[in-house]
């Protein structure tokens, strides 16, 4: 007979797997980010690309766009649905992921160029004579072969892979990333920018700050050497 449960001094094991940022998630460098974006220019999925780099939308969110969302005078994307898919398998648009994804992000002068070249790509496509002319309830991206199909995750990321294997054919090999790294990418540069940490949680749907600051946040040696130099103390 014992009078106690031996186990019960036992301490719980810690947790041993490394930080989402560490493993699901990577930033590309600035000189990654260059060499992608331009051996992409000939992609039919170019626009597609760069307006996840330039905004940090899920893919889901950019691919879920009409031309209703983009309001050209007040200068926002309003993001209020996203690709999801149905009880038969089906991809079909939902609503956001959760309520704080339900946004409004901010358009630079960049992100209005690619939504202009994209609506006027678009437009030749459908044969219309002006890309003013192009419905608000018309998908901004879609499947290149089938206009009237999504643009899906596993489309989109063959076409990425094709881009990084034109570069390692071209002796410019850069480590392989999915889709996600693009918005991985606009969070880093924004913080290494200066930007202030409750905006990007903002932009990117976020519901607390530390989820933003924990998985999406990565700063790149290059900066936090510039930074060190940057530091003065009085000693």
């Amino acid at each position: 007979m014992i009078d106690q449960n031996p186990a019960s001094r036992a301490k719980v094991l810690k947790t041993t797997n490394k930080p989402a940022a560490q493993t699901y998630y990577r930033a590309l460098t600035e000189e990654e980010q260059l060499l992608f974006m331009q051996a992409a220019q000939n992609s039919y999925y170019y626009e597609f690309f760069a307006l996840l780099l330039l905004t940090g939308l899920r893919h889901g969110e950019a691919a879920a766009l009409t031309w209703g969302d983009i309001d050209w005078s007040a200068n926002v994307i309003r993001v209020c649905r996203t690709l999801t898919y149905d009880l038969d398998g089906h991809t079909v648009t939902g609503p956001p992921k959760s309520a704080s994804s339900r946004r409004e992000i901010p358009m630079n002068e960049q992100i209005r160029t690619i939504l202009q070249r994209q609506a006027k790509k678009t437009a030749n496509l459908l044969e219309m004579d002006s890309w003013k002319q192009l419905e608000a309830d018309q998908r901004v991206f879609f499947h290149r072969l089938h206009p009237d199909g999504f643009l899906n995750n596993r489309t989109a990321n063959i076409e990425l892979r094709k881009v990084l294997q034109q570069l390692s054919d071209e002796d410019h090999p850069i480590q392989s990333f999915t889709l996600h790294a693009f918005r991985d990418t606009f969070a880093t540069r924004f913080i290494e920018q200066g930007g202030n940490p409750q905006t990007l949680k903002t932009l990117l749907g976020h519901s607390n700050l530390s989820m933003t600051m924990d998985l999406y946040s990565q700063v790149m040696e290059s900066t936090r050497q510039k930074e060190m130099d940057q530091m003065e103390i009085t000693i």
